[in-house]
């Protein structure tokens, strides 16, 4: 069973805690500890700092207090000053390893089984050869030393910000591995994870080698379970309960008033570190195998499940998204549900199969649906061309054609990127260059990755960096949904985007058969509008475009614009000759995004083989605004 524990306050070494250490540390840490176990906590934890400021009287009052009555120490943190250099190869490491020592030895005489191993300023790798080596030397021997007094050293990976080793899961625990020492292993913390990107799914990989945990709200290590809690931090607790942890998680943040966080940082995570076996929901409008997020009351959902079950006995799929369910949902306005967890297979799963280019290709229930391009032949990746699982394309399937040839299937282009342009590929345009695919995710219920991209000019000096998303769903061809989460990070200086027509962010370009002045297309949007003159430059939550080719029948695409992006509703630049494409900087403005901070955009494709009413798409652009799953 995990066990819930939360750190005391008081000579922490990370960026956002305490720096000094309180007077009467010994005073604090009997006063701090029993409060949390009074409250209900399993455990508690405490700084180095604060162990290694005390006098051997007060190490003795110490120890007489837990031998009264447990303090409940598990873990202590914050070992070395950021000011020392554990990784210099010139230095005498003699003090280092005293400090260490003296620790340890109050860490045996307290109980207290492991040593966390942060200090990102102390570890970091100097610019001298043999410095991983003096880092790893030292580890070697302080990990001696902790056998020594019972004490197992747990690195944790930290921030880049604080640090430039030992920064991911991966990193971490393959050093762990590699030296093998019985005494160092690995702590896994769920706030540095999220800053750094880090899927939940890379501590369950390196579970066997965690024996604690940490956690916060990121981005700005705030209390476990602030205003709700993220997402990032259920799905964390959903691997760790899959995976069948049982050290404990301890709540390592900044606290606005300790006494009274703590209480609410127990009662979330009481909350979140239980499995959940059932979900409930009451659809606000009909939905038709509809990807829908759905928290449980209490715990969260396992890593583990495939479908989700109503009372009939329908199975729909599902999988763990943040700690809840993402199911795929056919059910009516109103109709209360109670939905069991379960492993059975619900059909139509997607999979994912990597390309000899780079990227990836897209199945749903063993059907072709799209790939991502990232030909270097290219200027710029594409996801295309988009199919039903008869193979009937939607998009454009000519990657060379003559009419607009920078048009590609789905792509994100923006045409003044600091006066360099990004969408077309005439003489002097830019580039966008292939860096992966990363984070693969393939489920019962959905399929997603994510690319990164970097823009540059024509002669390859960096302009931003983009990070998409892509997301499909286990839905038949009757309608399938394509997410796109775009983000702009202005990595290298600003980044304007300059106000101009041939932009984006998001293009799609349909194929001829449904081109609205040589096909059978039809444009529409949310307010009413039909046709380009009443569709093209007009800000709308949605559009569409449809029609029935000759021996294809009913085929559509519609495009539904996030209620989070900027200047909601987007203006759309939508063409009877098949370009359909979201672009606020036209028709709104050009925009900059400053140095060193970002933009994101989200959008919803829907692809189709039947036809849809005005009041059907409403319902589902209703359902993806107030259920969103990014």
């Amino acid at each position: 069973m995990i066990k819930i524990c939360c750190c005391i306050p008081g000579g922490s070494l990370m960026p956002e805690g305490e720096q000094t250490v309180p007077e009467s540390p010994a005073e604090q840490i009997v006063s701090k500890c029993r409060y949390l176990l009074e409250l209900g906590y399993d455990a508690t934890e405490c700084t180095g700092g604060m162990l290694s400021a005390l006098g051997a009287q007060e190490l003795d009052e110490l120890v007489r207090e837990n031998e009264k009555s447990s303090l409940g120490l598990v873990a202590v943190n914050s070992l070395f000053p950021g000011d020392w250099k554990l990784a210099d190869p010139d230095a005498d490491h003699t003090p280092y390893l005293e400090r260490f020592r003296k620790i340890c030895s109050a860490m045996e005489r307290l109980g207290v089984p492991y040593a966390v191993f942060g200090s990102g300023g102390a570890r970091r790798i100097l610019d001298k050869p043999g410095s991983l080596e003096a880092l790893r030397s030292f580890l070697t021997d302080a990990a001696d030393i902790a056998r020594a007094h019972g004490v197992t050293i747990l690195i944790e990976p930290l921030r880049r910000q604080e640090t430039n080793v030992f920064v991911t899961v991966p990193e971490s625990g393959d050093f762990v591995r590699e030296v093998g020492h019985p005494n160092l292993r690995l702590l896994c913390d769920a706030f540095h994870m999220a800053t750094e990107e880090t899927p939940p799914l890379a501590a369950a990989r390196y579970l066997d080698l965690v024996d604690h945990c940490h956690v916060a709200e990121a981005p700005n290590r705030t209390p476990p379970g602030s205003d709700g809690g993220t997402g990032y931090l259920r799905a964390f607790a959903s691997e760790l309960l899959t995976g069948g942890y049982d050290g404990a998680v301890s709540a390592e943040c900044g606290f606005k008033n300790f006494r009274e966080d703590a209480k609410s940082i127990l009662a979330y995570l009481k909350k979140i570190l239980v499995k959940a076996d059932t979900v409930s929901v009451v659809p606000v409008r009909d939905l038709i195998e509809e990807p829908v997020f759905l928290m449980p009351e209490t715990g969260v959902v396992p890593a583990t499940i495939t479908s989700a079950a109503a009372p009939d006995g329908t199975l729909f799929p599902a999988a763990e998204k943040d700690g809840g369910a993402l199911v795929v949902l056919t059910a009516k306005k109103g109709e209360k549900l109670t939905l069991t967890l379960g492993m059975k297979n619900a059909g139509n799963a997607p999979r994912l199969s990597s390309r000899s280019d780079g990227g990836q290709d897209v199945t749903i229930g063993g059907e072709p649906f799209g790939s991502y391009r990232c030909d270097e032949t290219l200027p710029k990746p594409f996801f295309g061309p988009v199919t039903d699982g008869a193979g009937n394309v939607f998009t454009r399937p000519d990657l060379h054609h003559r009419e607009h040839p920078h048009q590609r299937s789905v792509f994100v282009a923006v045409g003044d990127v600091n006066g360099v342009d990004c969408w077309n590929e005439t003489p002097g345009h830019g580039f966008v260059k292939s860096e992966g695919v990363r984070d693969a995710q393939v489920t019962a219920s959905f399929a997603s990755f994510r690319v990164k991209n970097l823009w540059t000019d024509g002669e390859g000096n960096p302009l931003l960096t983009e990070s998409t998303r892509y997301t499909v769903y286990a839905q038949s061809d009757a309608c399938r949904a394509l997410d796109l989460e775009i983000t702009f990070r202005a990595d290298h200086g600003d980044v304007t985007f300059g106000r101009t027509k041939e932009a984006g962010p998001l293009g799609i370009r349909l194929r001829d058969e449904l081109r609205a002045d040589i096909g059978a297309g039809r444009l529409a949007n949310s307010w009413g509008g039909e046709g380009e003159d009443e569709c093209w430059g007009r800000s709308a939550e949605w559009c569409d475009y449809y029609g029935e080719p000759d021996g294809i029948g009913p085929m559509g695409v519609t495009v539904f614009d996030s209620e989070k992006n900027e200047r909601h509703p987007t203006a759309w630049h939508i063409r009877s000759y098949g370009l359909f494409a979201a672009n606020n900087l036209y028709f709104k403005g050009g925009l900059t995004i400053p140095a060193g901070q970002s933009l994101t955009y989200r959008f919803r494709i829907l692809f189709r083989r039947r036809p849809m009413t005005r009041e059907e798409i409403a319902d589902r652009y209703v359902v993806y605004t107030l259920r969103p799953l990014a």
